[in-house]
């Protein structure tokens, strides 16, 4: 378990690096927009943008379970369904994590 000043860093922290990595992205696939479906599997190939890519799943669903797990704790009292509801969401989020990094050396590899 997170101490609360822990997942408050946590939770910045990770916002602060899907920020550059968004912005990466974002202007990766801007200069990409008239390439083929080849030449982006080429891209995606590449170790560099492979690794940031990953980083971007495992940082985007471990931000958005540590912003859910927060409202639940804020507007759910029920500690028992709060607790059943952040134990399920994180663990929808390390299955979509996996599945995003298995998807993508799917593609790589």
């Amino acid at each position: 378990m997170i101490s609360p000043l822990g997942h408050w860093k946590l939770q910045r922290f990770s916002a602060i690096l899907l920020l550059f990595i968004t912005i990466w992205l974002v202007f990766s696939i801007v200069c990409m927009k008239d390439n083929t479906y080849s030449e982006i599997v080429m891209w995606m190939k590449s170790p560099i943008n492979g690794i940031i890519l990953v980083a971007f799943f495992i940082l985007s669903f471990l931000h958005a379970s540590l912003g859910l797990q927060v409202i639940i704790e804020d507007y759910i009292a029920n500690s028992v369904i709060r607790n059943r509801l952040i134990f399920i969401i994180k663990i929808f989020s390390w299955i979509l994590s996996l599945l995003s990094i298995f998807f993508v050396f799917m593609i790589v590899f």
